[in-house]
């Protein structure tokens, strides 16, 4: 956990995480963009994250930044739209439990309906560009601004293939995760996908093997297949199958969730931070769950940092309402290269009540 400097709140942090201190160092420079590095050397460890956007300053956020806390995440990835005021003061006092050095935050399309919002959230998580990269452990961070110009020739897409292409050569790095504000992919609802943004950035994705992408803007929770770009056809992204990997679960609840790293990229709509929810009107075919609720997806990398499992926790007693597991295979996009033996004895850390959907654990061998 990173520790605060000059940040009056006290902190409590659990001892196993006290003396594991990292420090990261933003950039949207490729020349300071630093690898993380830790007191103990560069070993790979297990470490949870946790993503949500849309917050403002009802009783809503105040449960889902509540229940954060208890998850205690190394980090807090910020999908834009935080106070819904002109004054980021309001949201800043609810998150005030949490170190601001965690929180790694984008920018949303009500951060600049006040010309200083856009600068007190930059300054309370000292950030100084609105788009920016960082590794934590073996975890590459792409942080990127879609009411910033993202066009084919802007700084920000320099910055954004330049980085991906160096992140594909870093033998460290396991997993890329993009998040942003505006969603590319949606079922039908309140707002529709940034399609500039899908057509200028989803193959370059997929060329770079990202693995995760995050929005917020749609209040609601939602979370597709691994998607490849359907040039012919954009609206309809194409559902890497070869990806999915079935075990065997008789309850349709539980199958299709589990994915074997290949060449599509997972995303995933978390706007459901606090502010009021907007309704689900039908399920895109490309989307394996989507919930109407207040909450947080936590992300946890397992087995030495080599599964990546994504769990969304609803307010509602902090219940998992979704979960999916991406497997990093020895050879991408080659299923056969992973032990595909289950081991379903393996309980979820929660107790039965609160994991309606009889979802398992899974407990990957190694070969």
């Amino acid at each position: 956990m990173c520790i605060a400097n000059n940040y009056y709140p006290t902190l409590s942090y659990p001892e196993e995480k006290k003396s594991h201190s990292y420090n990261i160092k933003n950039s949207n420079t490729l020349e300071n963009n630093k690898e993380y590095y830790s007191d103990e050397g560069n070993s790979v460890e297990d470490f949870n994250f946790v993503a949500v956007g849309d917050f403002s300053c009802n009783g809503d956020a105040k449960n889902t930044v509540k229940n954060i806390i208890n998850a205690d995440p190394d980090l807090l990835l910020g999908l834009g739209d935080y106070s819904y005021e002109k004054s980021a003061k309001c949201w800043e006092d609810i998150v005030g439990g949490i170190d601001p050095q965690i929180m790694k935050i984008s920018f949303g399309n009500h951060e600049f309906e006040d010309k200083s919002l856009v600068k007190q959230y930059m300054e309370y998580t000292n950030l100084d560009k609105q788009y920016y990269s960082f590794d934590y452990k073996n975890v590459h961070f792409i942080s990127m601004a879609t009411e910033t110009p993202y066009e084919e020739g802007s700084q920000q897409y320099e910055f954004v293939t330049h980085d991906l292409m160096k992140t594909k050569t870093n033998p460290s790095i396991h997993w890329t995760v993009v998040y942003y504000h505006q969603p590319m992919y949606t079922s039908k609802t309140h707002h529709e996908g940034l399609e500039s943004l899908r057509d200028l950035y989803h193959n370059l994705f997929t060329k770079y093997g990202v693995d995760l992408v995050l929005a917020g803007h749609i209040h609601n929770y939602q979370r597709s297949y691994p998607l490849i770009y359907n040039s012919e056809n954009p609206s309809n992204p194409i559902i890497e199958q070869s990806a999915i990997l079935d075990i065997g679960d008789n309850n349709k609840q539980n199958s299709n969730n589990v994915y074997v790293e290949a060449q599509g990229t997972v995303f995933a709509i978390v706007g459901t931070g606090g502010q009021e929810l907007h309704g689900l009107d039908d399920q895109a075919y490309f989307t394996a769950n989507q919930l109407e609720d207040h909450g947080f997806l936590e992300l946890k990398t397992i087995n030495n940092g080599k599964s990546l499992v994504g769990q969304f926790y609803s307010n509602d007693g902090s219940i998992i309402k979704d979960e999916f597991v991406i497997e990093k295979s020895s050879s991408s996009g080659d299923s056969s290269a992973v032990d595909e033996t289950f081991d379903d004895n393996i309980p979820l850390n929660n107790p039965p009540n609160n994991n309606p959907y009889n979802l398992k654990e899974i407990a990957y061998k190694n070969k």
